[in-house]
């Protein structure tokens, strides 16, 4: 490392040391100044994304001296370019047959690595800086798994280019037995599953998921309409339902390993690791990542205290402290819980079953989202999988699993221009996604520099503390105006903080103005979008 790297490095880590003490200095804020602040702090960031999108080269663009990475044949080929234009891939070829045809902005690639655009199979949305942090990492496209309206404006305004973000596959409400804290809807007897079906359908909903608590009965109905209206059925294996029952009623990927990990004792549970090869196609997604919910000691301070903690808000990483020094029974659950996922991907590959990498981000401590694929795909490699077939599980095996292998994956003619530029060789070192030094997205050329300045900007928003907030008619009414002018531009915040602000306003006696949140919401009244609410 050079010295002023090292420079660099010494100054980070005493920033972050400042910053954590602060935190604990902090005084505690209002539900009121939380609510404003967390609505204010996305109107920022939906700025940087808005203002990427405006400043990003798009149109035709050249990536001329690049060695483009092939994951499906594992092999590398030099001096190529790469030509995309209207967010397309157009041409791939050897750079002195490059087409001169038309006028293009040129990309010097100065002999790096090309892959395509990451996918992280497996995320819960909650604010616009998962957007943000995912693009930073190479990030070009999520599934979501669990779906509310809000999110389907979301994912229709990326789809339309109004907001630079990665594209959005979307599983419908999860279905289960149990309402997951208001997280998933509950249907009261097979029939009725089969109307919620129906009517996620309807919505306009990529999936249907289930999770741990469905009746076979019930899963069988829902796996049949499903199978029907042409959706495919993905989530956890529920409990008392065999790996081998729920891929034989179409499951077409499995989340975390459930029913080969018991739920209930966190131990080895369904051992029938065939069942996952011998019926349809099917896919696993560990989500070891999801892990790090449990972290403690020096562990958690070390995530606390890392680079990547600087772009979580202040509020999370105070929680997160308090969870630091709590008992260890979580840590060692973690462990156990751990070693029998890397023992079942074991048995998994012996049996040759495919994998996503995903990661079950932003919804549990020490998670940070974009830096999580990145380090999904490494954990996927230390557990068993070859360089080659993590980055197959980040890129062309998400694809195949949804069924749109002609759309991404690939660097190939024809593929979405969703391209990242690598210094080292993903092949034989999957940490090669760790810094890359750009992201192309939807076809817009992003720079290593443009996100590192929109990455410091991040850290900025997130370092304000909350009760820095002032809360009356006047920063209320700005906050509103702010919020409906980004609405109206093709963002979306989640019901759910929308409510927050509405029911902390009223509390707080800003009663005049908190209507106006509930309008924002702009939750359905009727229709088949009606009953899937937050």
């Amino acid at each position: 490392m050079g010295v002023a790297r090292a420079a660099e490095t010494l100054t980070l880590l005493a920033a972050l040391v400042a910053a954590m003490r602060s935190i604990a200095a902090a005084p505690e804020a209002s539900p009121a100044q939380v609510a404003l602040h967390i609505v204010q702090q996305d109107i920022q960031i939906a700025e940087i994304l808005k203002s990427l999108r405006e400043q990003a080269p798009h149109g035709r663009i050249v990536l001329r001296n690049v060695r483009v990475v092939d994951a499906i044949a594992e092999t590398i080929i030099p001096n190529q370019s790469v030509v995309t234009d209207k967010g397309v891939i157009e041409w791939v070829g050897d750079a002195s047959q490059e087409p001169r045809a038309s006028p293009a902005q040129v990309i010097e690639g100065a002999g790096r690595f090309l892959s395509p655009g990451l996918v992280d199979m497996h995320v819960h949305s909650s604010s616009a800086s998962g957007w943000l942090l995912d693009l930073a990492n190479g990030v070009t496209a999520v599934r979501d798994m669990g779906g509310f309206p809000w999110l389907i404006r979301f994912r229709d305004s990326v789809s339309a280019r109004r907001i630079l973000a990665p594209v959005i596959y979307l599983a419908g409400t999860i279905i289960n037995a149990e309402t997951l804290f208001g997280y998933a809807v509950v249907p009261r007897n097979a029939l009725d599953a089969r109307r919620i079906v129906r009517q996620q359908a309807a919505c306009g909903y990529d999936f249907i998921k289930v999770h741990n608590i469905v009746p076979l009965p019930m899963l069988e109905a829902i796996a049949d309409e499903a199978q029907k209206l042409g959706m495919d059925l993905i989530g956890h294996v529920p409990h008392d339902v065999s790996v081998r029952q729920a891929v034989q009623l179409g499951m077409r990927t499995m989340e975390h390993l459930k029913g080969f990990l018991n739920d209930a004792t966190l131990k080895i549970g369904d051992t029938d690791y065939s069942a996952v090869v011998d019926g349809p196609e099917v896919w696993n997604t560990p989500t070891l990542y999801g892990l790090r919910g449990n972290l403690r000691g020096e562990e958690a301070r070390a995530v606390l205290s890392s680079p990547e903690a600087r772009y979580v808000p202040r509020r999370k990483r105070l929680a997160w402290s308090r969870s630091i020094d709590s008992p260890e029974d979580l840590a060692r659950m973690r462990q156990r819980q751990g070693d029998f996922m890397r023992q079942i991907i074991t048995h998994l590959l012996q049996a040759k079953a495919k994998f996503l990498a995903g990661t079950d981000a932003d919804g549990y401590p020490f998670q940070v989202m974009g830096f999580a694929l990145v380090e999904e795909i490494q954990l996927l490699h230390q557990a068993g999988l070859s360089a080659a077939a993590a980055m197959r599980a980040a890129t062309s095996e998400p694809a195949r699993a949804m069924r749109v292998s002609n759309e991404f994956g690939a660097v190939r003619p024809g593929m979405r221009a969703d391209l990242v530029v690598l210094e080292e060789n993903p092949l034989e070192r999957p940490s090669a996604f760790k810094s890359n030094r750009g992201v192309m997205a939807h076809g817009y050329w992003l720079d290593r520099k443009k996100l590192d300045d929109a990455l410091n900007q991040l850290a900025d928003i997130y370092a304000e503390p909350d009760s820095a907030v002032v809360v009356n008619a006047q920063t209320v009414s700005k906050t509103y105006s702010a919020a409906k002018r980004q609405i109206d531009e093709g963002f979306a915040f989640p019901t759910s903080q929308l409510d927050f602000v509405s029911s902390a306003l009223r509390k707080s006696g800003v009663r005049e103005l908190a209507g106006r949140f509930d309008a924002l919401a702009d939750i359905p009244k009727s229709g088949p979008c009606a009953e899937f609410i937050q």
